[in-house]
């Protein structure tokens, strides 16, 4: 029986880790998570744009998506705000955004949603739309 949990638990390990240990690097959080009390705050009203990552822990495209929103996350450091939304822990929001499928992101520019995406996201499609922001183009 103890091999057996000791199995489990190195296997949730292995499944979660990835986004479980993303949100930090360094001591330093790049991928902020937010719950319903304080995505106002940190998204709403901040004065950088904001990419939010809807997810949840069992959802395994999320699980694949995370990493990218963690590189996205890194690369516009200091310019882009970047958040994640368990959509378990946050019913509210996911209802208040019509979240019905994850993942779900969407950026934010002055407290709007002005893009929208359903779905893995590559990389390089993500950019594209994040770079129009940081240089001021309008979507």
């Amino acid at each position: 029986m103890k091999n057996k949990t000791l199995f489990i638990a190195l296997g949730l390990l292995v499944a979660l880790g990835p986004i479980y240990f993303s949100c930090s690097k360094g001591g330093e959080e790049e991928v902020l998570a937010v719950t319903d009390s304080t995505f106002e705050k940190e998204v709403i009203k901040s004065d950088l744009p904001v990419l939010v990552d809807f997810w949840a822990t069992w959802c395994g495209p999320c699980r694949m998506y995370g990493p990218i929103v963690d590189e996205v996350a890194r690369d516009y450091k200091g310019r882009l705000k970047v958040i994640r939304v368990d959509v378990d822990q946050s019913p509210e929001l996911s209802r208040a955004f019509k979240i019905s499928a994850i993942p779900n992101s969407l950026l934010f520019q002055k407290g709007k949603v002005i893009k929208a995406w359903v779905g893995l996201v590559s990389k390089e499609d993500l950019k594209v739309e994040v770079d129009k922001v940081v240089s001021g183009t309008k979507l």
